[in-house]
């Protein structure tokens, strides 16, 4: 199966990190297999956003009712490192203090919605993957100005 990646829908309970993506192993209709720290654990297909590829954005996350961690009403999440931080309100774009990398702030996830790997449909599941990948590919190039097959795209997460 072509790699996707998933992550807990907001305001979901799991025993997942809210905003950080997961590898999917396996995937079917009503369950997915997620590697979470080099173990496999299975999870309800209902509470995961599914897409081809692993956004190159950071997630903004609803800070939980009575969480001290990270004070205001969002959070953001490193695309690469999977790092918290805060959020500045109104900022476009925002560096990574841990691994230092600078990542657009996905403000609306409505871009990805697009994308998501939906279970069910009649094509065999790799040609869906490979279309969604390649649709949301071309949705990067041109919301990024990546170059078509230089090394901006190469470097995307399989």
């Amino acid at each position: 199966m072509p790699h996707c990646w998933a992550r807990v829908r907001a305001r979901t309970n799991a025993p997942l990190r809210r905003g950080a993506w997961y590898r999917v192993v396996r995937l079917n209709a009503d369950k997915a297999v997620l590697e979470v720290n080099r173990q496999h654990l299975p999870f309800s297909r209902g509470m995961l956003q599914v897409l081809p590829i692993r956004p190159p954005t950071w997630s903004v996350v609803p800070t939980p009712p009575r969480s001290t961690y990270h004070p205001g009403t969002r959070y953001g999440v490193c695309p690469n490192c999977t790092d918290r931080q805060r959020l500045d309100e109104g900022a476009t774009v925002m560096r990574c203090r841990h691994c230092r990398g600078t990542f657009v702030i996905a403000w609306s996830d409505e871009m990805w919605r697009s994308f998501e790997v939906v279970v069910g449909d009649p094509t065999p599941p790799g040609e869906v993957l490979a279309k969604a990948r390649a649709a949301a590919v071309e949705a990067l190039q041109s919301a990024f100005r990546l170059r078509t097959g230089g090394d901006d795209v190469n470097r995307l997460p399989r």
